[in-house]
């Protein structure tokens, strides 16, 4: 079966959303959830779509993490091994080249992919992201083979996918909560159990978002306003810098190993979601059941 014209450039544009990195994934779900009465065609590959630009954001941005940390441990490694490390540019510029290369070379795959597949979708042909599409056709039942009828998608699977993926994108801070809030809002035809799931992913991240942004801003507050009465009170004034350096540590602490373990939550109810339980947030899971009861 031949895909439209306009499922073709729907299933493009669900692609090439990733290049916006993150702030994209709205996209890819809200063309799904316009697309429900629509072909198996433009359901799975803007679901998939959805599926990577959620989990493989998280891959990759763990991924960063994980060679930042590898630096700074070469960096000790180097300083032990290597005499007069500090005053070597020569080996402190090449194992930095090789990091950032690193780096940049996982940005690049993670866009090219997406890529290759906005063009083959446009072409009208299927295609199956590496590790997560074959999976995901299995799962809802589509058929890849050239020239094969797909039946019709598991609409309990295509629902369950896309709650976990709402869930998995509370990493991206603001954007993240878009895509669930899209979800929620946006489409009659949806089931009452994904509006549930969505609605507490939407209200859960709005939470979180405002725990980071708030504890970054006190924070900055409290250390630009404990140097503005230093210059205004000089010398006497000392231990007011200290206390607001203090404090902006303390709470810069927070923002580095609370709020992450709240990343840790969300990404936990992607997993169970997607594994078919009915996951509730602690304390908020109840308080938005009893609203959708009400």
């Amino acid at each position: 079966m031949n895909p439209s014209t306009q499922d073709r450039i729907f299933a493009a544009i669900a692609h090439l959303a990733a290049l916006a990195f993150g702030s994209g994934v709205v996209v890819p779900a809200a063309l799904w959830s316009e697309s429900r009465k629509k072909s198996a065609f433009v359901r799975f590959q803007t679901l998939q779509a959805f599926g990577y630009q959620s989990i493989g954001y998280t891959i990759w941005l763990l991924g960063v993490l994980l060679l930042l940390v590898l630096f700074y441990i070469g960096l000790i490694v180097i300083a032990m091994l290597v005499p007069d490390a500090a005053q070597n540019e020569t080996v402190i510029a090449i194992f930095s080249i090789v990091i950032m290369v690193m780096i940049f070379g996982a940005m690049g795959l993670y866009l090219l992919v997406p890529v290759i597949g906005a063009v083959l979708c446009g072409l009208g042909k299927d295609f199956c992201y590496p590790l997560l599409g074959g999976r995901l056709a299995r799962s809802l039942g589509y058929q890849l083979e050239a020239g094969a009828d797909s039946p019709e998608l598991d609409p309990a699977f295509e629902e369950r996918f896309a709650a976990a993926m709402g869930h998995f994108a509370v990493i991206l801070p603001i954007w993240g909560l878009l895509a669930p809030a899209w979800l929620w809002i946006s489409h009659k035809s949806h089931s009452p159990w994904l509006k549930f799931q969505s609605a507490q992913t939407t209200i859960y991240q709005v939470v979180v978002t405002v725990l980071h942004f708030g504890l970054v801003f006190v924070s900055t507050f409290f250390a630009f306003g404990s140097m503005v009465l230093f210059a205004a009170l000089a010398e006497s004034s000392e231990m007011v810098v200290i206390v607001g350096l203090m404090a902006m540590t303390c709470l810069l602490g927070c923002t580095g190993l609370i709020v992450p373990l709240f990343h840790i939550l969300g990404q936990w109810a992607g997993l169970q979601t997607l594994r078919g339980r009915d996951f509730k947030y602690p304390l908020l899971g109840g308080w938005v059941t009893k609203w959708f009861t009400n």
